[in-house]
């Protein structure tokens, strides 16, 4: 067991720090949790949180130890609230997205995906690149929407953080790393994206003979045609092997969330397939169910406790 030495008691305050030590050292040593995850969870670094519990930390180690208290308490109410939270669900959304990302990858091609917010598209993302090998994501933002912006956070999400800051070199050592990988870079929230950015990533993808994905609202798509489709578009528009144009929640969908949740009655689906049509649809969904979840303490969701957790949620908004 990791030795705790850091804290000699010498009161009641003291006795309680040791003994946060020692339950957070037992959870550890039983492989409950790892210490380098605790330590993420605290926001202090793995070598930090082992010296506070070896008691080799300089430093007085009482706010670690704090943070260390709020941790346990937390982890606590989680258990004493069970959630059967199911994770990620394949809806008929998520399954569709699913295979154009595989089909994307396999055949080296521009998928555009675009459509609602809240329909389950950036959840469905993060697990295929969860479960699928050489699968780069990258989130476009305002601040990231610039050429040498979007290819730098490319380059960070490929692991080269030493990777150079103006655009040509930036450009060539991404080419070079991605040449042969037979992987996917997934541009998630590309509506940011300005042409030029468009452009360089469309050269990219068929320099390297990845696949590529451009996931957004309906920007992402019209900016692409409608108006501005003037031959320079038309020339990046023509890359695009497949759209998916995704604008509203399906009932099948709330019903593999439901069914995930072992939320069952005709009532209970009433009242999700009601909230899933509102802006947000799955995200506000499954927030509801979440917060119904606790509420019921690992009883049955119940229609009434749908409808309170969807209540607390908007007086919060």
């Amino acid at each position: 067991m990791t030795n705790v030495i850091g804290l000699t008691p010498k009161s009641n305050s003291d006795d309680k720090h040791v003994n946060v030590l020692m339950r957070i050292s037992r959870l550890i040593d039983a492989k409950s949790v790892s210490s380098s995850q605790i330590a993420k969870e605290i926001s202090v670094s793995p070598s930090t949180l082992s010296q506070v519990l070896n008691g080799l930390y300089k430093a007085d180690p009482v706010k670690i130890v704090e943070k260390l208290e709020n941790w346990l308490r937390m982890r606590e109410q989680r258990s004493a609230n069970p959630s059967v939270d199911p994770g990620f669900v394949m809806t008929v959304t998520a399954k569709q997205i699913m295979d154009d990302l595989a089909y994307a990858q396999i055949t080296e091609s521009i998928v555009v995906i675009y459509g609602a917010s809240g329909v389950g598209k950036s959840k469905t993302l993060d697990e295929y690149q969860r479960t699928n090998n050489n699968v780069w994501k990258v989130t476009a933002s305002p601040s990231r929407s610039s050429l040498t912006e979007c290819l730098y956070e490319i380059a960070m999400e490929l692991g080269m953080d030493q990777a150079p800051r103006t655009k040509g070199p930036l450009a060539r050592v991404i080419r070079q790393r991605l040449k042969g990988s037979e992987g996917l870079i997934i541009v998630d929230e590309a509506d940011h994206l300005d042409y030029p950015t468009l452009e360089e990533l469309r050269i990219l993808q068929e320099e390297t003979g990845i696949g590529m994905v451009l996931v957004g609202n309906n920007k992402v798509y019209t900016q692409l045609t409608g108006g501005r489709r003037n031959e320079d578009f038309a020339r990046l528009f023509s890359r695009i092997a497949k759209k998916r144009g995704i604008h509203k929640t399906k009932v099948a969908d709330v019903r593999a969330i439901a069914e995930a949740w072992h939320v069952g009655g005709s009532t209970e689906m009433n009242v999700m397939i009601q909230i899933s049509e509102r802006p947000g649809g799955l995200r506000l969904l499954t927030k509801t169910i979440k917060l119904a979840a606790m509420f019921a303490k690992g009883a049955v969701i119940t229609e009434q406790l749908l409808r309170t957790a969807l209540a607390e949620l908007e007086t919060n908004e």
